[in-house]
């Protein structure tokens, strides 16, 4: 008897660890998973280890890069991260296994046959609607998606990886999440009927939208046109029509953004001014009202840039100004 604990213990460790089972996380509501690591954050024991593993990086500061001492402190951070995380992943998959709330993945066309009411009056024509409005979510949502990734491509390419789009996360998210419904309008077997239908039918909607948004763009950007850009030369040119002809206003006063772009260093510029200088921007600087990035100097640069371009004319526009 005196053998049978340690065999119990140990068959007791293996039923607790993920590794003999299988599961789907999205058997059971997010909201018991939540629960479960409230519990866990909560727990002395797990918050012991994380403590401990943040006394070891806190260690990591005081030791010289390249380091023996330092790759072997490493090797323990990583080991105690492995078993934090472990502990978190295990407790999730127990969660998984003995909640009592269970969601139940119904397809599209079983609810309609069983979840409706078909006896209500009209409720025939309304389950018409929604289906016809569900195409259309079917084929924007597709069209979304496909621009949507045109987008974030083009916006790599043109800001390079200094800039940060988030605006975009949650319409990928929410598309994500629609893509199983989807299914039941694009079909994975693309020779199918419906397959070859719904392609047909995407590719001339897709082509109208795409004319008829190409024509409303044309006509909103005659009532806001794009703002303008202005190269290096424009901008020294800029300072020359603001201020007046100097050899002080040249190329040494054009700073650029970590993606490339120009713009008036304005700290720079204020070494040069002189009283009439500053006078000419002290009549205008009340009117200008733009950037509001946290960075002090770059907002004030951007904001003295759009002060003096927006006085700027190009020279095509001094020489019909002239005629």
């Amino acid at each position: 008897m005196a053998k049978s604990k340690p065999t119990l213990t140990r068959e007791q460790v293996v039923r607790n660890q993920p590794t003999i089972y299988t599961f789907n996380f999205k058997d059971v509501p997010v909201s018991k998973y939540s629960e479960t690591l409230d519990v866990l954050f909560h727990n002395p024991d797990y918050n012991d280890a994380v403590e401990k593993r943040n006394r070891l990086v806190k260690s990591a500061d005081r030791l010289r890069p390249g380091s023996s001492e330092m790759a072997n402190i490493v090797r323990t951070i990583q080991q105690h991260d492995r078993k934090l995380a472990d502990i978190m992943y295990a407790s999730i998959v127990q969660t998984n296994l003995h909640s009592e709330v269970s969601n139940d993945f119904l397809s599209f066309d079983t609810l309609l046959k069983y979840y409706v009411d078909y006896r209500q009056e009209g409720m025939r024509e309304r389950v018409s609607r929604m289906a016809a409005n569900l195409d259309k979510v079917t084929f924007l949502a597709d069209m979304l998606e496909s621009v949507v990734t045109d987008v974030k491509c083009e916006m790599r390419q043109v800001f390079g990886d200094t800039v940060e789009f988030g605006q975009f996360d949650g319409v990928s998210h929410v598309l994500t999440q629609l893509r199983g419904f989807f299914k039941t309008a694009r079909r994975d077997d693309f020779d199918s009927p419906e397959a070859k239908l719904y392609f047909d039918y995407s590719d001339s909607i897709n082509d109208y939208l795409e004319k008829r948004l190409k024509t409303y763009t044309e006509k909103y950007r005659k009532l806001h046109p794009a703002a303008p850009v202005y190269t290096e030369d424009d901008l020294v040119e800029g300072l020359h029509q603001f201020f007046g002809r100097n050899d002080k206003f040249d190329m040494s006063l054009i700073a650029h953004t970590e993606s490339g772009g120009c713009y008036i260093d304005f700290k720079a510029l204020s070494l040069r001014l002189d009283d009439s200088d500053i006078e000419k921007l002290r009549n205008v600087t009340e009117k200008m009202k733009s950037n509001k990035t946290t960075d002090v100097e770059l907002r004030y640069s951007f904001n003295a840039t759009d002060l003096i371009m927006r006085h700027y004319k190009r020279p095509n526009q001094l020489n019909s100004n002239n005629r």
